[in-house]
């Protein structure tokens, strides 16, 4: 083996052209496997960094077949009395506004968690302690954990801060303990907070849906099992309230399927891709390999009429190939390397652990194996053809300049070139899909303008904002100097910004003073939402109807209720909704009873959520009837709105200098970041069928001009007898397209049937979409005729006396 292995990489030095070339081509291919199967690795195999994360579920509340977070009673009672996970734990996601340190005001993003949830991920603090169940109780909760990152930024990460005190949302907070540097759940926390649970949250939120409810299984306990156990205990619970749960269930997920389920498809689909791509690459090292081959038939003769057995040849051949496959695989993972670390830095938003894409000893190994099997695939077929002799004498004696190949060999070629052309068209149809789709997504109309908006959010600190007025007159005031800025042309504020990845939804309990009782009312659920004067107009959301918020719906004022189009007609079918009386099951607002009022205004649907999500239907308030203390603010400008942040900082600051500007995002940016993950798959697929063309393109050049060469001498004799160079062209360009249409056609078949994988990640166009087909047909039809085309030029230039002595 030493002595073959020595003998191939003297044997490939020697053809430095035909070495580049195949390293080269295998390199594409299996780099572009390992930056793929890196991104696969991050997110869906690697395992997830908690202790014993195969344990660990995710407890939601379920709804028709949807999946809802939790309210905090259901938690209580699902953690108090289920028989299947040894501990749960809750938490939800907020932003803290940090003041009193150096450095000014600054908003960080934390979370509000159980004092079981660090035991239960198995976290430990790194410095000082974490919290315990007397954190829970309303008047001892004012306590606080650091994440590393904000540790050692913020407080230098000085020891000693364990003990002393910090402001957020102005009331102080004891800093109790550092967690350490790989902790960062949820994704981005910067501290933690305990979650304490009043009285009246027990009695009163049974229908506030927002926890996020983590638990355990208990040994020899499965997810199927702790499912059955939590839907019956939800059923139980909706025994108690129908009011807030009847039509209520519950159900657990692993904790991996609950992150990766809705992205696990599209990852697979560009893994597919790309081992098409790396069948492509093979096709065409092995094409290299063949026509190679015959230029050795007289070498491997005589090693034959040496008494050499076919094992032996087969071996030595074998070596070459497995030589080339690991050199493809080294050139390969230095590709990925670089893939990976973009992959890595494009943070596209939808994707979990994307962050954590990298070269690891797993994606090592994956490299490795696949480029053993790469060499072993591309080589097996040259290796049995090459070692095969028929005729050994006849080898010995044939002393020509060039080595006429046989028929069975000539097919193989042409075999193998149909195969990369099918493979080829295949993935060019697959990414001409994802392109239609990004196209039809892009052209969807959001149903506001976000061009030339700046957008903010601001909070209040409870602590010092705790009254409706003065919540309502900082907003006021601070609309007012947005508005009076140069350059702003209209600003309003939301809670609740399109785009924002924001969700609160609430079922409506009176419309026109009668009560609705399920399950009439489990039909009525819509999305809440709070808007100053001015906030349609900014968003250029139309007004459909009526009119929308204006500064007359003062706290004074009779309240006012603005509708969007398919809430109007979940509420009112039919019917006309202007003056209609509307009142949601909860009180909204700081010092202010149920939420509701005269529905005013009729607005045109937004898609709130996405442009790939559907209009959902919204009920809007207006804040200054409804004040709360934390809005999300828009400003659109006459000119670049980026020249409006620090404005803005230093009007907020001049308002209160405790309260910071965060999330500064210009509203086309929103807009694109909820379609970031669908142009993340299209353009790596683009990448790779771009690849595979290309490769294709070359496998038929490759084969058509390795035809022509070796049919120089007929070439020559067809021109002497008079043959018209036209003719000669017409010839071999048509021999190359037939090898291509049956490529063709197979392609279009396995496309076929293999796109119609892809029907959920596709938007607006149909799996079988015939001008995709057709186009990307073309695009390949094309690329082959002109891989004919230069190849059968070439040869109609041969002049016959030279072609004649070609021999």
């Amino acid at each position: 083996m030493l002595s073959d292995l020595r003998y191939a990489i003297r044997t490939l030095r020697k053809r430095p052209g035909f070495t580049a070339v195949a390293v080269l081509t295998l390199a594409i291919g299996i780099g572009a496997n390992t930056t793929i199967f890196g991104v696969v690795n991050a997110v869906l195999l690697r395992p997830l960094p908690f202790a014993n994360p195969d344990q660990l579920v995710r407890v939601y509340a379920l709804r028709d077949a949807d999946r809802w977070t939790a309210s905090p009673p259901d938690y209580v009672d699902w953690r108090r009395d289920n028989g299947t996970l040894s501990d749960m734990a809750a938490l939800y996601p907020q932003n803290f506004a940090l003041t009193g340190t150096s450095g000014g005001a600054t908003q960080v993003s934390g979370a509000v968690v159980t004092a079981s949830m660090f035991p239960l991920l198995g976290f430990a603090p790194a410095l000082g302690a974490g919290f315990t169940g007397e954190h829970e109780t309303l008047g001892n909760h004012r306590v606080v954990m650091l994440s590393d990152g904000l540790w050692r930024g913020r407080f230098g990460g000085d020891s000693t801060v364990v003990g002393q005190s910090i402001v957020l949302n102005s009331e102080r907070h004891v800093v109790i303990g550092v967690m350490p540097a790989d902790v960062g759940f949820p994704r981005d926390a910067e501290l933690w907070t305990p979650l304490a649970f009043s009285e009246d949250d027990l009695a009163t939120q049974r229908g506030a849906h927002y926890l996020t409810v983590l638990g355990r299984l208990k040994p020899g306990e499965s997810v199927e099992r702790a499912a059955a156990d939590l839907q019956r205990l939800a059923t139980t619970i909706a025994e108690f309230y129908p009011r807030s749960n009847a039509g209520w269930s519950a159900t657990v997920v692993g904790m991996r399927d609950a992150m990766v389920s809705r992205i696990r498809p599209a990852l697979m689909i560009l893994f597919a891709a790309v081992g098409l791509v790396l069948l492509v690459a093979c096709v065409n090292v092995a094409n290299l390999m063949l026509a190679r081959a015959v230029g050795r038939d007289r070498e491997l003769a005589i090693r034959t009429a040496l008494g050499a057995p076919r094992g032996r040849l087969i071996r030595v051949l074998m070596t070459e190939s497995l030589v080339l496959g690991i050199a493809g695989g080294a050139a390969g993972l230095f590709l990925a390397i670089w893939g990976t670390s973009l992959i890595a830095s494009l943070q596209v938003s939808g994707i979990p652990r994307i962050d954590e894409v990298r070269v690891d000893g797993i994606v090592l190994a994956f490299t490795t194996g696949l480029s053993v099997l790469a060499g072993t695939m591309f080589g097996i077929l040259p290796a049995l053809q090459g070692s095969l002799f028929h005729d050994v004498n006849r080898r010995l004696k044939d002393t020509g300049r060039v080595n006429t190949p046989s028929i069975g060999r000539g097919r193989t070629k042409h075999a193998l070139v149909v195969t990369e052309i099918a493979l080829a068209l295949t993935l060019v149809i697959a990414a001409g899909l994802l392109v239609r789709s990004f196209v039809h997504l892009t052209k969807v109309n959001p149903g506001f303008q976000p061009d030339q908006v700046l957008t903010f959010n601001i909070s209040l600190p409870e602590s010092r904002y705790d009254a409706a007025h003065e919540s309502e007159r900082f907003f006021a005031q601070l609309m007012d100097g947005i508005r009076a800025l140069p350059g702003v042309e209209r600003a309003g504020a939301v809670f609740g910004l399109p785009m924002s990845g924001f969700s609160y939804s609430l079922s409506t309990y009176e419309l026109d003073g009668r009560r609705l009782e399920p399950p009439e009312d489990d039909r009525l659920s819509t999305q809440i939402r709070i808007a100053t004067p001015e906030y349609f107009e900014t968003l250029e959301i139309p007004v459909l109807r009526g009119r929308g918020i204006t500064e007359a719906d003062r706290a004074d004022a009779p309240p006012v209720v603005v509708v969007n189009e398919s809430a109007a007609q979940l509420l009112w079918p039919g019917e006309d909704p202007l003056a209609r009386q509307v009142v949601i099951g909860t009180s909204f607002g700081l010092g202010r009873g149920r939420a509701g009022g005269t529905v005013v205004g009729v607005i045109g649907d937004i898609r709130d959520q996405g442009l790939d999500e559907v209009a959902r239907p919204q009920i809007y308030l207006s804040h200054r009837q409804f004040p709360i203390d934390f809005m999300t603010i828009a400003a659109r400008s006459s000119g670049d709105p980026t020249l409006l942040i620090e404005p803005i900082r230093n009007l907020v600051a001049a308002l209160d200098v405790e309260v910071p500007v965060y999330r500064v995002r210009p509203m086309p940016i929103l807009v694109q970041d909820s379609i970031a993950e669908q142009r993340f798959y299209m353009r790596a697929l683009g990448v790779f069928a771009v690849i595979a063309l290309v490769l294709a393109a070359i496998g038929i050049y490759g084969v058509m001009a390795y035809g022509v060469a070796q049919r120089t001498g007929e070439i020559g004799i067809r021109l002497a007898l008079g043959a018209a160079r036209t003719e000669v062209l017409s010839l071999i360009v048509g021999q190359g397209m037939r090898i291509a249409a049956l490529g063709v056609g197979l392609g279009l078949l396995g496309a076929f049937v293999a796109t119609r994988l892809m029907a959920a990640v596709l938007y607006g166009v149909s799996p079988t979409d015939g001008v995709t087909f057709v186009a990307a047909a073309a695009v390949l039809w094309v690329a082959a005729l002109l891989a004919c085309y230069l190849p059968a030029r070439r040869a109609t230039r041969v002049d016959p006396m030279e072609a004649l002595r070609y021999e």
